[in-house]
Parts: structure tokens; sequence; C-alpha cells
């Protein structure tokens, strides 16, 4: 529902706990998941479940940094960084707030939770099923987020702009041009 924040106000996380519940609540219901032996702090399933949105969150932000998308808009924006690959402040991501829930939530369903329970041995099994489909989910989701970014403010001005937006999706499409075809026989 919402992003989860420290007590300073910064963003750990781009979804809770309760946003897991709703993907699939058989899960829960039928105590498939079990957090007792996860190695984490903690003490609940709802705590367990923020702990996984944090991590998600982490893995998603060190995608996106990687990614050639990222670089070309912060070379664009000239956002400086210290490190090799350009810093992602989660606190400036301020668009599409539902998507970012969405990816974080499909990322802990097919990377955290559904490979504990799935039947690999059976490639028609529901959790190997689900589990293609949020894979499915989240990429497409994150294409759609790098080819697109009206989500970040990168000038840090708590408010989105048309500077900082950038839209590249027709970069590496072929396009229709006026030239005309010569047909060789």
């Amino acid at each position: 529902m919402a992003f989860q924040r420290d007590g300073s106000n910064n963003v750990i996380a781009f979804a809770e706990a309760e946003d897991i519940f709703n993907l699939d609540q058989r899960l829960f219901e039928a105590n498939e998941i079990s957090f007792a032996d996860a190695g984490t702090a903690a003490s609940t399933l709802e705590q367990y479940l923020d702990i996984l949105c944090q991590r998600a969150t982490d893995r998603i932000v060190t995608k996106m940094q990687a990614s050639p998308e990222w670089s070309a808009y912060t070379s664009d924006k000239n956002i400086s960084s210290t490190s090799i690959l350009p810093e992602v402040n989660k606190n400036l991501i301020l668009g599409n707030l539902q998507d970012w829930v969405d990816l974080t939530s499909s990322y802990v369903m097919k990377e955290m939770l559904l490979p504990k329970v799935a039947d690999f041995g059976n490639p028609e099994s529901s959790e190997v099923l689900k589990i293609n489909f949020y894979e499915t989910k989240f990429n497409n989701l994150l294409t759609e987020k790098l080819s697109v970014i009206v989500w970040y403010d990168s000038n840090a001005d708590a408010s989105l702009t048309n500077v900082d937006e950038m839209v590249n999706f027709r970069k590496n499409r072929r396009t229709r041009g006026k030239r005309f075809i010569t047909r060789v026989r």
C-alpha cells in the first residue's frame, strides 16, 4: 500500500507485508511459508515479509543502477556519483508508486517465497506457473520503468516536471522512415 520508511522518513522498501499477503493469501493461510528457519530476526510473519520487501527493494535498486538506461538517464541529468554505478535515491522516486509496490511484490514472490514451496520436478505445478507469471510481470514492469523514466525527481525539488523526465523506449527499435525501398531481384 505504501512504502516502508524508517524513523527519519527515508524509504527502506517499496512494499509492505500487506502487499505480499494480498497477492496470494492461500500460501499464508495454509502455513506453507515458514519464517522460523529463515535466519532473520523476525518474530512474526509480517516482520519477515517486511524484511523480504527491504531485500527485494535493494536488489531492484541494484538492477536499476546496473542498467544502461539508468546510466544514460543519470548522464543526461548530470547526476554525479562517487561510485561506478550511478546511485538511485529511493527517496526521490515520486511517481507511479503502485508500480513500485507491484515490482517489489513480484520480486518477493518469484525469488523469495514461491521457490520455497514449488515442486520444480513438475513444471505444471501451480507454484512453478506462478513463479513464471511473476517473473514475466517483474521483467515487463522493470523494462517499462527504465524505458520511460517519469517517476524520478532528479533535481530533488519534491515535484515531477518535464526536466525530470526521460523517454527512451524508441531508441533501439526500428522506426519507419520515408525512404523508398528498392527491391533487388
